[in-house]
């Protein structure tokens, strides 16, 4: 609240060239005007009273305060002078004691009137940590004694009233540096930024101290860390617009901060942006959500959410916001008022879920993955080219296919050993592209890398599950991997308690309800091994072990038709015999009773095994009656589990045909 627009603190601490500034700026132009104020006296009351941006680059804050000028003449142009100056502010030079021959302490106490020693002590600790000003920049927290900041003030606005050309060498010293004190110590009412991006493992060593010291709750990266800085530097009731990564909202590593959000404010609003909200030709990968937070307390908050996370590109984005406020959302629901955020504390981990309806809520509450399943990431070499090599590229006698443990293998005088890797999106089997060094030779040679390590090697050469680390179109890439493998970091693996349950689990990951669930637990491009612990189990006595096990043997037989297979026997058109014929007949009949209920009879002719057109002929049948059947297995999976979870109003079973994995070098089209 405020009684003035005077009295309106509105400030971008991380402004840049000043895109927010601007923006900014209009608004209170709007609000000064409709209060009665001229031109000239609403702008410099902006610049002197009610803007502030604060910038670690010196070269971003000059094209700030360039363009906020550029604002200012257009709406008066007698502001072409710059005799007013917007509020930008950059990091001060440090404090220098050599160059105006006055030590530090000196001068501050010199500053606050040569008598305040509490206050100059104050000043001095907070100068001595804007030394670190280029690094930490606006995160900085300086002391917050209101009778100090009060004399600084005072004292300030002595020095600086009619210019600061008279003021002793060690004054002008100091006054760049109060000013920035001044700026990241006010209450605004208001804050709007897009913060930096930087992840606590690329923070040097001075910037990560001073975040885990700070910002425990916020260390994991820089965006989260000036989130806490806006809550810090806001009044009662007062509000932070940002953009950022969604990052926030799910992973673990920002649990603490999401806890703390929830408990003591409030979300009001948020855009969740998703991936493509900049620039959908670049490849970008940052996954944006735009949000407003109330400093309030949090107890029984709702909010309003509008999900367009699916939009393709940032136009289509704005389409289907603008859909929704003329009525119109195309059958996609993306908006979700009065959500109450209490509910986000139902999950582990507090995801800021805010779509999540109760039924899936509900399913949280049962067991979970690890009662029943490991997870788990794998090799990490630190120097692929060292250890890892397409199978085909060395003699295959070096390789050893069917180990069962790590001494089997290196009993065998082997050199290398099958290792999954992830690779591109295919289910249920396949991608058995890459071997890997694994002889104690090699395993001594790699320790010379930093990050080498063979993360879970007890499990190496077990039957498990592998998937990659990045999901496509939502969906994990998740297949069968037999004995016999080693699996890497970026190829991690599951394991079962029973290996019975291996299939069952493969068809619940591969389906949409899983998808659904990622959504909210690891709605990220990349799902590593522990996000899986968290997925709740319901009911695995009523998951299909045989369509996963016929899903499984469909995709081995396409894999393994191609020569890029090691367990490649034979052209597939030579393998076509009476066999395939006699097959291709019953498939025929099956699927004409599911059509018409009729069961026919059809007499096989003598098969031509000589014709190579007969053959093509039998080879597409085949295949294209496997494509259908492991499409209905999809469909059905789907089906049971959206039925389990009782997601039937949620969800539907639709399998797309182009995200069926088999037939992907284009061997039989089918439509």
């Amino acid at each position: 609240n405020y009684s003035e627009l005077e009295e309106l603190k509105v400030g971008d601490l991380a402004c840049g060239s000043g895109h927010i500034l601007n923006e900014c700026f209009d608004l209170l132009y709007d609000l000064y005007i409709a209060e009665g104020y001229g031109r000239g006296k609403a702008i410099e009351n902006i610049f002197r009273h009610n803007l502030t941006g604060v910038d670690l680059d010196t070269r971003a804050k000059q094209l700030a305060t360039f363009s906020l000028l550029l604002k200012a003449c257009q709406k008066d142009n007698a502001f072409a002078d710059a005799h007013c100056l917007p509020r930008v502010l950059d990091m001060p030079a440090p404090y220098v004691a050599e160059f105006v021959c006055c030590n530090l302490d000196t001068a501050c106490l010199k500053f606050l009137g040569g008598y305040e020693e509490a206050a100059a002590k104050m000043l001095e600790e907070d100068m001595e940590l804007l030394q670190n000003a280029d690094t930490l920049g606006s995160i900085m927290i300086f002391n917050d004694d209101e009778e100090y900041l009060a004399m600084l003030r005072y004292y300030y606005n002595e020095w600086t009233e009619g210019g600061i050309e008279d003021c002793p060498e060690e004054i002008k010293a100091l006054i760049p540096g109060v000013r920035l004190i001044l700026a990241l110590t006010e209450k605004y009412h208001a804050l709007v930024m897009n913060p930096p991006y930087m992840g606590g493992g690329n923070m040097n060593a001075t910037l990560s101290k001073y975040v885990k010291e700070e910002y425990e709750e916020g260390k994991a990266d820089l965006f989260s860390v000036f989130m806490l800085l806006a809550i810090d530097r806001l009044l009662p009731n007062g509000k932070y617009g940002m953009i950022n990564m969604q990052s926030w909202m799910f992973l673990s590593s920002f649990e603490k901060l999401r806890t703390r959000l929830l408990t003591e404010n409030r979300i009001d609003n948020m855009l969740h942006l998703g991936p493509r909200t900049f620039d959908e030709l670049s490849g970008e990968v940052v996954q944006n959500t735009a949000f407003v937070i109330t400093n309030c307390e949090g107890k029984d908050a709702t909010g309003s959410y509008y999900r367009l996370v699916d939009g393709k590109s940032c136009g289509e984005k704005e389409r289907m916001f603008l859909s929704h406020i003329c009525g119109n959302e195309d059958g996609q629901k993306i908006y979700y008022p009065q959500v109450n955020q209490k509910e986000f504390e139902k999950i582990p981990d507090n995801p800021i879920a805010y779509w999540v309806s109760p039924t899936i809520v509900e399913a949280f509450k049962v067991e979970t993955f690890d009662k029943h399943f490991t997870s788990c990431h794998g090799l990490l070499s630190g120097h692929d080219d060292d250890m890892i090599r397409k199978w085909y590229e060395v003699n295959v006698s070096f390789i050893f296919f069917n180990a069962v443990s790590s001494d089997d293998f290196h009993k065998s005088g082997k050199i290398y050993a099958p290792i999954t890797k992830g690779g591109s999106y295919r289910k249920w089997y396949g991608n058995h592209e890459y071997v890997s060094k694994y002889d104690m030779a090699t395993l001594a040679h790699m320790q010379k890398y930093p990050k080498f390590t063979l993360q879970s090697e007890s499990r190496y050469f077990s039957e498990g599950l592998s998937w990659a680390l990045e999901r496509y179109n939502r969906m994990l890439n998740i297949r069968y991997m037999p004995q016999g493998f080693i699996f890497a970091h970026r190829g991690p693996a599951i394991f079962a308690d029973d290996i019975d349950n291996l299939s069952k689990i493969l068809g619940f990951l591969s389906s949409k309800v899983m998808a659904c669930i990622f959504d909210i637990i690891g709605p990220t491009l990349s799902l590593s091994a522990g996000t899986f612990n968290k997925i709740p189990i319901i009911e695995t006595k009523k998951w299909n072990n045989k369509m996963v096990q016929q899903n499984i043997s469909i995709s081995k037989q396409d894999w393994d038709a191609h020569e890029t297979s090691w367990d490649f026997e034979t052209n597939p058109l030579l393998a076509v015999d009476t066999d395939t014929y006699i097959d291709n007949i019953h498939h025929e009949i099956e699927r004409h009773e599911k059509e018409t209920g009729e069961r026919i009879c059809i007499d096989p002719a003598a098969p031509e095994l000589d014709s190579l057109e007969w053959r093509m002929q039998q080879y597409k049948q085949k295949w294209e009656h496997l494509f259908m059947q492991l499409h209905e297995n999809e469909e059905e999976l789907n089906r049971q589990f959206i039925n389990i979870y009782g997601l039937q109003d949620e969800l539907t079973p639709d399998v797309p045909l182009n995200e069926i994995t088999i037939l992907q070098q284009g061997e039989v089209t089918i439509e």
